[in-house]
């Protein structure tokens, strides 16, 4: 399956439908059980976030979240590229990054027309905006007789040359501008997603994972959707700043420091925009209704279950309420609350008022759900969590975690970086969700193996598949902006190499520091003994506490 994923020889839906039929005939799993794996509460949770997705875009929320962000930037090119960048990076937390780039890429069609409208092909038709407009007229008589025709073709000749290297310098210039600004809303979109537990499927398929692994042994995984943005929000603002640091010293480099930039393109820009957003009109009750869900749904998610305080989920049994809970609460009701205002509550009625007519139109209809909707990933995570289950009762997670035991020579933290930079290499050939899928179950046989938190290593590894810098194929929004043209592949590598590094650099070391303040991943938990006090080859492993390590250690013995 790992095969058909990577090479995708078959649609990736449809090879995540491969354990349903091959681990029964196998006599790996029953069939039941296989099944059980497409409808886990992760996959529920996940459901309901991509329908709240989808009322989003349908009533355009988030071209005027959009638009009124650019709206708010001043006119300099680095000022535009933050304009560009954070409106991907916020709603890629909420929406599919997929849907926030693709979104964004028709607006920044249009900044990068209106830029070119006004330098080069100005310059192009002569009205060079580095040249003064006054012209003096001087002529040179010898004995009479005007001698200013020569003069004049040689000025000519070096005013057209000057401007041929002008329209050359701005068509450059104006290159490598639209590589940037493409780049950073598939570069901002990835950055957002990590942010959220349902931002992005890496970290959707980390939280199923993590839970099916600790309630193997009757632990609680802990990890929500409140929890998370304590580690995942902070790591998603610094890769946001970094990646806007580095491709403005990309695009801007001498300019960055000693060259003042002509604000009269980007003024135009900024103009173009405010009509843009202005057209648009005032906010919908369509409009209006959603983002009131929106709100809501965060609201309850963060509320639920907030650690430092009792959340609203102690009203209920333990266990019984969980994020996929709001999620699917708040995707209903969108079925059911209406598009337009009742006619009770419109201060005039137009002819064309559904609710005049006696009709209703609600904010969704399965038909808008059922066409949006990314069946796709559902399945592929279901295909993920059977893959994962199939290989641990079939004893694969085992006998890789311990060929792989070798790392145990290495520091924690290393095993991590070393794990982190496999997976962000392969992310970028093959997608995201399917790398995580690959690799979790096998890194958290690894981590019980090595003595260490699995979660401390399972988190670098979900995060760093979303670090897809380098290839058109390593995700969706990298293909987008690399099909508008704008770029080319050597672009991407040039440009993406070093956030790719600098990207699992910072990971690894938030991962160190603040994820194993904020989830306690500097002990092993001891109901894991259970699973790895076996018998190996004749000897007994036996568990003891090391008290100069934060992990627990193992001394072997002969029977």
């Amino acid at each position: 399956m790992g095969t058909f994923w990577v090479l995708e020889v078959m649609p990736i839906a449809v090879t995540s439908l491969i354990p349903i039929f091959l681990f029964p005939l196998l006599g790996i799993m029953p069939s039941r059980d296989v099944c059980f794996n497409y409808a886990e509460d992760t996959i529920m949770l996940f459901l309901g976030s991509l329908i709240v997705a989808v009322a989003v875009e349908k009533w355009n929320l988030h071209r005027r979240i959009a638009l009124r962000a650019l709206t708010l930037v001043g006119p300099e090119p680095r000022w535009l590229l933050l304009g560009i960048m954070f409106p991907c990076w916020f709603l890629s937390m909420w929406m599919s990054n997929t849907a926030t780039t693709a979104m964004m890429m028709p607006i920044l069609n249009a900044i990068l027309k209106q830029i070119k409208r006004v330098t080069v092909l100005d310059i192009t038709e002569g009205n060079d905006p580095g040249e003064d407009d006054n012209e003096i007229e001087v002529t040179i008589e010898v004995d009479g007789i005007p001698m200013e025709e020569k003069p004049l073709r040689n000025n000519a000749h070096k005013q057209d040359e000057k401007s041929q290297r002008n329209r050359a310098d701005e068509e450059r210039e104006f290159t490598e501008l639209a590589k940037i600004f493409a780049l950073s809303t598939a570069y901002a979109a990835n950055a957002g997603g990590i942010a959220t537990l349902t931002g992005t499927p890496p970290n959707i398929i980390l939280k199923g994972h993590v839970d099916k692994f600790y309630r193997r042994y009757n632990l609680d995984p802990g990890l929500t959707f409140a929890n998370w943005l304590i580690f995942g929000l902070p790591l998603s603002v610094v890769l946001f700043i970094v990646t806007w640091l580095w491709l403005q010293f990309w695009y801007l480099r001498k300019r960055f420091v000693c060259r003042a930039q002509d604000t009269r393109s980007y003024d135009t820009v900024k103009t173009h925009l405010k009509i843009e957003y202005a057209s648009l009109g005032s906010m919908t009750f369509a409009e209006g209704v959603v983002a009131v869900c929106f709100v809501l749904l965060a609201v309850l998610w963060i509320t639920r279950d907030p650690q430092f305080i009792h959340g609203w989920g102690v009203l209920f049994p333990k266990g019984f309420v969980k994020d996929s809970t709001p999620a699917i609460l708040i995707s209903v009701i969108m079925f059911i609350l209406p598009a337009y205002p009742p006619s009770w509550l419109r201060c005039s009625k137009k002819d064309n008022d559904p609710f005049t007519q006696g009709g209703f139109t609600p904010l969704l209809t399965w038909k808008t759900v059922n066409d949006e909707m990314a069946w796709g990933i559902v399945l592929l995570m279901g295909g993920g969590f059977a893959l994962a289950d199939g290989c641990s009762k079939s004893g694969l997670s085992d006998w890789i975690s311990t060929k792989l035991e070798v790392l145990g020579t290495l520091s924690p933290w290393v095993v991590a970086l070393v794990l982190a930079l496999v997976v962000a290499a392969a992310t970028n050939i093959a997608s995201n969700s399917a790398t995580a899928t690959l690799f979790l179950p096998i890194v958290a046989d690894l981590a019980v193996r090595l003595q260490i938190n699995p979660t401390y290593l399972m988190i670098p590894v979900a995060v760093s598949a979303s670090f897809a810098y380098l290839l058109p194929v390593g995700t969706p929004p990298n293909a987008i902006v690399f099909a508008s043209g704008y770029i080319q592949i050597k672009d991407m590598v040039k440009i993406g190499i070093v956030l790719n590094v600098l990207a699992v650099l910072i990971l690894v070391l938030m991962s160190c520091t603040l994820a194993v303040a904020a989830y306690g991943l500097d002990s092993f938990p001891l109901a894991f003994l259970g699973h790895t006090n076996t018998t190996l080859n004749g000897s007994t492993i036996a568990p003891i506490i090391s008290l100069n390590n934060s992990h627990i250690t193992y001394y072997i013995t002969q029977r």
